[in-house]
């Protein structure tokens, strides 16, 4: 009698968000296809490129019906229809017959539908993981956050130490420490949020024309009215551009609050996020000033970080202790010390060509350590896997 044919380990990675344009799940795909296993993918929008199995769709209900939902329904009902019931009933319902030897989530989202679905979702001898990414107690504020979305959040917050749940990771080891702290699990594993190694080298420094840059989120919280106050104090060797995500109305208070200083502060269009290195190449310090408002902030170790090194700029960073341990290691920034407009431009008036041609350098040496080829073993050891290669040890 011929032996059975042993069939593939088969994965769904799921997040609650556009799972082709989401980097971080498109790695967890590309890590685990690179490990040969058959990976599905659940979330809104198109299947990801990366993904060599089914992708489940989740449609998005119409803003006027989440509006409504979130005003007048309670927790359990909201989720369902806002949710759980836009997840394809082959998922939903359990006819897929508990065929997945891994599960991967991303974010609290989805830990509602799956701490009821697993027993019909994961193999009896299957794993189950979440990708904490940041700390989801501390990701909102403002007022109409209070008064509309904070009981459902923290509804959805309350599953995170779910026993349905094998292991998580997050992105920062401080991040990591609140949430062992405050839901009394084990220490989450650290997977940083670093995009695929590019292969370049610094541009020239122009001691005339020193190019500043921040990128990402349009968010006044991230000290962006900051960068553009230190600029009315920054000498004229130096120049600034944002290119800015969302955010319609705090682009707009930039853009006033930058009128008076002319084309030293301009603003240029994003672009998609596989091209950010390349474009980021032609400048030389990526600014990232986010004073710690939130606990997030505080530990703030953001996808931009390791995008300008990847780019091989310099790095002006604020006090966050993350990134202070990342540039004190590698070389490749200043630490500005105080989170008001005065202490970034004294930092910054402090540079000479030759110390932002270092720091660029520095990027360059660092590149190869902070790439996603060396954080899959990261990612591979929070899954308990084998195959992960590359990478350091991490404390």
């Amino acid at each position: 009698m011929a032996a059975p044919i042993a069939r593939s380990k088969r994965a769904l990675v799921a997040s609650d968000s556009p799972v082709a344009r989401d980097p971080r799940v498109l790695r967890q795909v590309r890590w685990l296809t690179e490990l040969g296993w058959s990976v599905d993918t659940l979330g809104r929008g198109e299947q990801p490129p990366e993904s060599n199995g089914k992708h489940y769709a989740m449609p998005r209900r119409s803003g006027l019906f989440r509006a409504f939902a979130y005003l007048f329904f309670p927790n359990r009902l909201k989720y369902a229809v806002l949710v759980r019931d836009t997840i394809p009933e082959e998922l939903r319902i359990g006819q897929v017959g508990g065929m997945y030897d891994l599960v991967v989530l991303n974010e609290i989202e989805l830990l509602p539908w799956f701490a009821a679905s697993r027993d019909d979702v994961v193999s009896a001898a299957g794993h189950a993981h979440v990708d904490l990414h940041e700390y989801a107690p501390s990701q909102r504020s403002g007022l109409a956050y209070r008064l509309v979305f904070k009981r459902f959040r923290d509804w959805m917050i309350g599953f995170i130490g779910s026993p349905t749940i094998d292991t998580r990771s997050v992105v920062a080891t401080g991040i990591g420490r609140l949430y062992a702290e405050k839901f009394g699990f084990a220490l989450p594993t650290v997977v940083r949020s670093c995009p695929d190694f590019v292969d370049q080298a610094p541009t020239s420094v122009d001691p005339a024309d020193i190019k500043l840059v921040h990128h990402g989120i349009a968010s006044l919280s991230r000290g962006l009215g900051l960068m553009i106050e230190a600029m009315k104090l920054i000498d004229d060797r130096f120049s600034l551009e944002l290119m800015l995500v969302g955010g319609s109305d705090a682009v707009e208070t930039l853009h006033r609050q930058a009128e008076s200083l002319g084309d030293r502060v301009r603003f240029r269009d994003p672009v998609d996020v596989r091209q950010v290195a390349d474009v980021l190449n032609a400048y030389d310090l990526e600014v990232i000033f986010f004073p710690p408002l939130t606990e997030n902030l505080r530990f703030a170790l953001p996808n931009k970080f390791f995008e300008a090194v990847q780019a091989r700029l310099g790095l002006v960073i604020g006090e966050s202790s993350e990134m202070v341990e990342l540039v004190t290691q590698y070389g490749n920034g200043v630490v500005v010390p105080g989170w008001e407009a005065a202490d970034l431009a004294r930092s910054i008036n402090a540079l000479t060509p030759d110390a932002v041609r270092a720091m660029k350098e520095s990027s360059a040496r660092a590149a190869h350590d902070l790439s996603s080829e060396s954080e899959k073993a990261h990612f591979v050891e929070a899954l308990g896997l084998k195959g992960g290669r590359g990478g350091r040890p991490r404390a």
